[in-house]
């Protein structure tokens, strides 16, 4: 049986999904992380490989789709 976590999550919202308020340091702490990993993503691969999972996923969107309801006209 598993045994039930003895240090509960930093949590944003209360029980009744309400905001609760950061300290600024924990604002700021948080925003440092988002841009730490935006600009991690920034990094993921070389523009050809981006390129081409683009291209994937245009197909993808519009392979089973009639030429007039394609989300994505021209493209692919």
């Amino acid at each position: 049986m598993a045994s039930a976590p003895t240090v509960s999550p930093c949590r944003s919202f209360d029980e009744h999904g309400r905001a609760l308020p950061l300290a600024e340091e924990e604002v700021r702490r948080r925003a440092e992380q988002a841009i730490r990993t935006l600009e991690a993503l920034w990094d993921l691969g070389d523009e050809a490989e981006q390129r081409a999972t683009l291209e994937a996923l245009v197909t993808a969107l519009d392979e089973d789709r009639p030429p007039e309801l394609r989300r994505f006209p021209g493209c692919a």
